[in-house]
């Protein structure tokens, strides 16, 4: 249902400028929904960025009748700003529980994949005070971590394109009353109206004392968690192993002496750096740091990444079943980076793959999974070669930003 704009009123001032959070001449893209927190965030853009470095993506989730019909309004606002709008769809069949979760999933997913593929390397999105207060006070029903109770953070990445929330200081009102006062209608949600859904309840039932707590809860919480975070990666540096292949070891009797959130943090990083990136589900990286702290060895998978607990060590790699990079052609600019861990520099229009796991193995001591899920380089006619282990002209192979401590 669009929403119409009422009587215009005073402006409001609104905080930081958008500029603070990026870089100038960087291209950013925008999540715009057509509700009134993305079209508030899309017309600040505008106002503060200019329109030309600015390209909107919508996702149209096909979860309800009118959904395709919402998504090319927002693409007539945008054009009526100058801005290049894009919808993107979430195809296939749509999952009967948890949709709204599977839907934050799928929708990150498109938008992201979208900006690698068109070198964007930031996606704005308009999360509020409000939404940061209800999440909290979701989590806070199941869960006392510090890291869940840290809620929505200004700034993360999802598959390795940078994620920045500017308007997280900022009241759903605030954004509505800068709309209005520009005679400027909106789109509503009516899933944002069905109280079958957790967040829906809570928005509704919430007081403004509840929302300033609950922020400032979030804010303590994220200290405590960057707190952590450090103590973490100073341990990293003093005691982990990172080799050249993308695989993390970590030694087991220091691990073990690690402090609860701290341990859960290193471990954490682990995953992410050598696994698929994304942040492990914390209920299962609990369950594996509890059987790291027992004695044994044991193999475990987990956000994409293989855990192995051997005698003296832990170590972290890729799960070669999980890698979707497939057969990937290196650009005109000669450099890609590969299943987010690897920077590949090769000649234009080489093809990159995983070695797999019937490639031969350099190293006798290169775990297999390790080496399945290494890329290869093949140079037009010639052979497949390893460049980790096979010295090319031209073709260079290195770690990504992720693995820096």
């Amino acid at each position: 249902m669009q929403h119409e704009a009422t009587s215009p009123s005073q402006r409001i001032a609104l905080g930081p400028s958008l500029s603070n959070f990026v870089e100038e001449g960087t291209m950013v893209a925008l999540a715009v929904s057509g509700g009134s927190d993305s079209l508030g965030l899309l017309h600040l853009a505008v106002e503060r960025l200019g329109s030309e470095k600015l390209r909107v993506l919508t996702v149209d989730h096909c979860l309800r009748e009118g959904s395709q019909v919402e998504a090319e309004q927002v693409g007539r606002w945008a054009a009526a700003l100058g801005v290049t709008h894009h919808i993107l769809t979430w195809q296939g069949e749509k999952p009967a529980t948890g949709i709204q979760a599977k839907a934050r999933v799928a929708r990150y997913d498109l938008m992201t994949a979208w900006c690698k593929a068109h070198g964007v390397a930031v996606l704005l999105t308009a999360h509020t005070l409000d939404d940061q207060a209800e999440t909290v006070k979701m989590r806070a029903a199941r869960t006392d971590s510090a890291r869940s109770l840290a809620g929505i953070w200004p700034e993360t990445t999802w598959n390795d394109v940078r994620i920045v929330r500017p308007l997280l200081h900022m009241r759903r009102e605030q954004l509505r009353d800068f709309l209005r006062a520009r005679d400027i209608s909106w789109i509503d949600d009516p899933s944002n109206e069905n109280r079958r859904f957790e967040r829906v309840r809570i928005r509704h039932d919430m007081v403004p004392a509840d929302v300033t707590a609950l922020a400032s809860r979030a804010v303590e919480s994220q200290m405590a968690t960057a707190g952590n975070d450090g103590l973490a990666k100073d341990w990293l540096r003093g005691f982990a192993q990172i080799a050249p292949t993308g695989l993390v070891t970590l030694p087991r009797l220091a691990f073990s002496a690690l402090a609860g959130d701290v341990a859960e943090a290193t471990l954490r990083w682990a995953v992410m750096a050598a696994g698929s990136g994304r942040p492990p589900e914390r209920r299962a990286l609990l369950d594996l740091l509890a059987r790291l702290r027992g004695a044994g060895s044991s193999r475990m998978t987990l956000a994409g990444a293989v855990v192995v607990a051997r005698k003296r060590d832990i170590l972290v790699g890729r799960e070669p079943g999980r890698i979707d990079a497939g057969h990937l052609v290196v650009p005109a600019s000669g450099r890609l980076l590969w299943d987010g861990r690897f920077v590949i520099e090769a000649p234009a229009g080489a093809l990159v793959f995983p070695a797999g796991i019937g490639c031969p193995r350099p190293e006798k001591a290169l775990p297999a999974f390790v080496l399945a899920g290494l890329p290869m380089v093949q140079n037009g006619d010639e052979m497949p070669k390893l460049p980790h282990f096979h010295a090319t002209p031209g073709v260079a192979v290195g770690l990504c930003e992720r693995f820096r401590l």
